[in-house]
């Protein structure tokens, strides 16, 4: 999904929003690629918008819950759970926390 980097001049100047490129969220994550395929690894994202990087790090996560169990749906079940509640994120703009928490329940 490709996202706009700016959503308005005014949130930019009111509130610094930003948002990083897709392309620049796979690429910081395959820095720390392990851990991102690791179920159980926390992560916290202190600003978080809409979700860019929670929600590579839940698809690469649950990426690995499919491989791993995806034959077993109590298992899958079960560790997609925890991928899940390992992430969290922190926004200023509840506008954007909602569209984050909407976006990771889609994935």
């Amino acid at each position: 999904m490709a996202e706009r980097q700016v959503k308005s001049k005014e949130r930019v100047a009111n509130h610094g929003e930003v948002f990083t490129a897709e392309r620049e969220v796979k690429a910081m994550c395959d820095l720390v690629k392990t851990e991102t395929e690791r179920i159980e690894s926390r992560f916290l994202e202190p600003a978080c918008g809409t979700g860019n990087f929670l929600a590579e790090v839940l698809s690469r996560k649950l990426a690995v819950v499919k491989n791993r169990y995806g034959k077993s749906p109590f298992d899958y079940e079960r560790y997609s759970v925890l991928a899940m509640t390992s992430l969290y994120g922190v926004d200023i703009l509840a506008d954007n926390a909602q569209e984050c928490r909407e976006r990771l329940y889609d994935i």
